[in-house]
């Protein structure tokens, strides 16, 4: 062997040896724990992500919110198995609620509208969506959206030059500064009107210039310090107005580490560097989390005055925010960094029309067409929104449903104009996101709490229907365990459901499915089938979502001065109409297949409700009828009640002084007027009739004509009178809102046409536009009466989690005009 290999040799070995210490097996223990616990996380408890898509972004009172819903898990955004009721609350400025709505959800995405009252006072609103499940992981992971209610006062707020107190701060790349090691230092720069255009220059303490720095994107930005060691840093930051501040730069530790993340020049991977001012070579281990799922995971070993550089490839990652955690050996983090990960894959989403200019009251077709990044058809649906560009100001960088699902769900706090991450078109979005990312908080987790399986405490049952919930109590208010709940509707006695008491005394009836309310009696018993001294306290779900902690500045303010009265006298000639939804139900019909109904045999004695009736009549003080009508009997018999003949065997009773009907009860059900003539005066035991308001006050505005309650003889003994209000009570029950149709009138001669001007601000609205196995879909609508272009938003996510949008406009040319 020559002694130039030799030398070779000498040379290389160390630089290989070096290597192979450098990558080693990861440390088993806490990172299986780590991936176990992320694991666990994610499929078991599941977390939610919601959001709502609207018509548009501002109102006037009188006018409907359109919606759209989703409901997604949160790691893979396909549709939530945890919940299939979504709450949607319209909360005025003092945080009192408007409107709150109780959403289906099918499949992940769920369609309503709130109707907003005509005398709705103009101002700042929020709407919040969420489930019963995400209550568990806290109020700042539910949705919310501020909306503007414009009036006839409505005026725009000249922010321009307000800029109130400046918030400055510093966020070393990693965590931390250290002393002798170069770091990346990004800077924010917000007031209450959000970001602030700021530059400056970094000093030490003896004064010398280190840095000039200027923000990239709404007071965003950064630049490179090497801190030397004993020396203080202090910046001076400048505004465009020109006002100076001085704003101390965080102290740099004497040892530690630095964590650096860069996009290489392929711009498929990242080059993480890692670097340490130590005595000692130690092990360290990186680790790459996204959607909750541990990605990536090395373990390297740092040597005294190297720095270690390496590469990760942005495919081990879903489309998101990824973090970069740098840890000991033993999992004690050091350093931490988020970046983005950008695979292109979201939806391609694209809008036709057949023509690009149309008259008035012209019919519209359009073809909506989505395919994946590959090209092929996807088959899922897209809320479609159809709105005047003239009145109608959408911000140009607002939030979307991507924008929401892949970077601000994730991030603490509001985050301004988040469209602007997302639009291709601008070459310096990256960066802007980078510098979001190193000065934004993280949300999803704690690192150290989920090493050590800590997981939130679940307080809210997860809700895949409707559910009627209570408690059964003593009278001195202690829970009632392994008594029995049993529920009917208040007509339908034959059919009823029951279910046990658990050690507090809580029950649940599960199953229901069913819109707007219904009145159901609930009563209980204990374990041995005593009622006397039970209270039935049903759950009212009155919960109220806090407002966020951080402020929302509102973008419309500029750009109203120019719609506002136009936009109201359009908005006095929305078209809208309402759905009728009669609800004749029956137990059967508002209970899920799987939900057992039990029949009439083994229903209790008869109850009443009321404490004192005005008249009571027996059995033997009542006089046969010859038609066998049981009101026929009641003729003459109590003073102040008429009894006249309507048909053949028919009879209909009136209080007099009173203008509506009784209400009619048997053993204690509503039933109608008709139903009395199929029961057989023999059956009945007595009758008791309430005259007084006062009397007839518990039965509620149905007994507004008061009441004649009906009891028939189902035992030998006659009833034992019980208290009423206590073991058994008549509850409001609520169901899902209705769901109103938006009302798109045709203009295609068949149909009568009004005459009124159709001023519409939303022209069209579809929540559920499917695309079919083609990836297609086709929409026809008519346009309105004004001179004007339509913009056309739509956007959507596949079942496999793939967000998509798309847009286009229209032009109309009326004779009509726009006065």
């Amino acid at each position: 062997m020559n002694n130039r290999k030799l030398n070779y040799i000498k040379y290389i070995l160390p630089v290989l040896l070096l290597a192979m210490l450098a990558f080693v097996r990861p440390p088993a223990d806490w990172l299986q724990k780590l991936k176990a616990n992320l694991d666990t996380y994610r499929t078991q408890y599941a977390p939610e992500k919601v959001y709502l898509i609207l018509d548009k972004p501002y109102y006037a009172p009188g006018q409907t919110i359109w919606l759209k819903g989703f409901v997604l898990d949160a790691a893979s955004l396909h549709p939530s198995a945890k919940s299939n009721v979504l709450y949607v609350d319209l909360m005025n400025a003092d945080n009192q609620p408007v409107e709150q709505l109780t959403l289906k959800a099918e499949k992940g995405k769920a369609a309503g509208d709130i109707q907003l009252p005509t005398d709705l006072s103009a101002g700042n609103y929020r709407l919040v969506a969420y489930t019963q499940w995400l209550r568990n992981f806290g109020e700042e992971t539910f949705f919310n959206k501020e909306i503007k209610i414009l009036g006839a006062n409505t005026a725009a707020t000249n922010t321009t030059g307000v800029a109130g107190k400046i918030d400055f701060q510093f966020f070393p790349e990693g965590g931390d500064l250290v002393e002798g090691l170069t770091s990346r230092v990004a800077f924010k720069a917000v007031n209450s009107s959000g970001g602030v255009a700021v530059n400056g220059s970094v000093f030490d303490d003896k004064g010398q210039k280190v840095v000039d720095f200027a923000d990239a994107h709404l007071g965003m930005g950064g630049f490179e310090l090497q801190p030397q060691a004993g020396r203080r840093y202090v910046a001076q930051v400048r505004t465009k107005e020109g006002k100076i501040g001085q704003y101390a730069l965080p102290a740099a530790k004497p040892a530690g580490y630095t964590l650096r993340v860069d996009e290489t020049n392929e711009n498929t991977y990242w080059q993480i560097s890692v670097a340490g001012k130590i005595t000692q070579p130690e092990s360290l281990v990186v680790t790459g989390i996204s959607r909750d799922a541990l990605h990536y995971s090395e373990n390297i070993r740092i040597q005294p005055g190297h720095t270690f550089k390496f590469t990760v490839a942005k495919a081990k990652f879903p489309t998101g925010i990824v973090r970069f955690n740098l840890a000991r050996a033993n999992g004690e983090p050091l350093a931490e960094r988020l970046i983005f990960a950008d695979n292109q894959d979201d939806l391609n989403v694209t809008l036709t029309t057949d023509k690009k200019t149309y008259a008035g009251r012209d019919k519209v077709t359009m073809q909506l067409v989505a395919q994946d990044k590959k090209g092929r058809p996807v088959a899922t649906d897209f809320a479609l929104a159809i709105t005047e560009t003239e009145l109608v100001k959408y911000h140009k960088n607002g939030l979307s449903l991507k924008a929401h699902l892949l970077l601000t769900s994730d991030l603490r706090g509001y985050v301004e104009q988040p469209g602007y991450y997302f639009a291709e078109s601008n070459p310096s979005r990256k960066q802007a996101l980078d510098y979001l990312l190193l000065t934004q908080g993280w949300r999803r987790f704690n690192w150290q709490e989920t090493i050590a399986g800590t997981f939130p405490t679940i307080k809210y049952p997860n809700e895949t229907d409707l559910s009627i919930t209570g408690k059964l109590v003593t009278n001195k208010n202690k829970p009632v365990e392994g008594g029995e709940a049993l529920l009917y509707l208040q007509d339908q006695h034959q059919a009823f459901i029951t279910t046990e008491t658990d050690q507090q005394g809580a029950f649940a009836f599960n199953g229901f499915d069913f819109t707007g309310t219904i009145d159901v009696v609930v009563q209980g018993t204990d374990a041995d089938g005593r009622r006397d001294r039970l209270r039935v306290k049903m759950d009212e779900k009155n919960f109220v979502p806090q407002t966020p902690t951080f402020t929302v500045p509102n973008w419309t303010d500029g750009l109203l001065a120019s719609t506002s009265k136009d936009f109201l006298l359009a908005s006095n000639h929305q078209l809208a109409s309402v759905d009728q939804n009669l609800n004749n139900y029956t137990l059967r019909g508002i209970l899920l297949s799987a939900v057992e109904v039990k029949g009439e045999k083994d229903m209790v004695q008869p109850f009443q409700l009321h404490d004192k009736a005005d008249v009571v009549i027996k059995r033997n003080e009542l006089a046969i009828a010859p038609s066998g009508n049981i009101i026929e009997s009641l003729q003459g018999r109590v003073a102040g009640l008429q009894v006249y003949r309507t048909g053949q065997n028919q009879f209909r009773a009136r209080i007099r002084g009173q203008m509506n009907a009784p209400l009619y009860l048997l053993d204690g059900m509503p039933v109608s007027e008709s139903t009395l003539s199929s029961i057989s005066q023999f059956d009945v035991s007595r009758v008791e009739i309430l005259k007084s308001a006062a009397n007839s006050a518990i039965y509620g505005g149905r007994a507004s004509g008061g009441v004649i309650a009906l009891f028939t003889n189902r035992t030998n003994d006659e009833p034992a009178e019980v208290k009423p209000g206590t073991y058994i009570i008549i509850h409001q029950a609520k169901g899902y809102s209705k769901v109103r149709e938006f009302y798109s009138p045709k203009y295609d001669g068949a149909t009568p046409a009004s005459n009124e001007p159709d001023l519409r601000t939303t022209l069209y609205w579809n929540p559920r536009v499917k695309t079919d196995a083609q990836g297609k879909a086709t929409v026809t609508f008519y346009t309105a009466d004004r001179t004007t272009t339509y913009q056309v938003l739509a956007e959507g996510i596949s079942d496999d989690g793939q967000p998509g949008s798309g847009a286009t406009t229209f032009g109309v040319n009326s004779k009509k005009g726009n006065s």
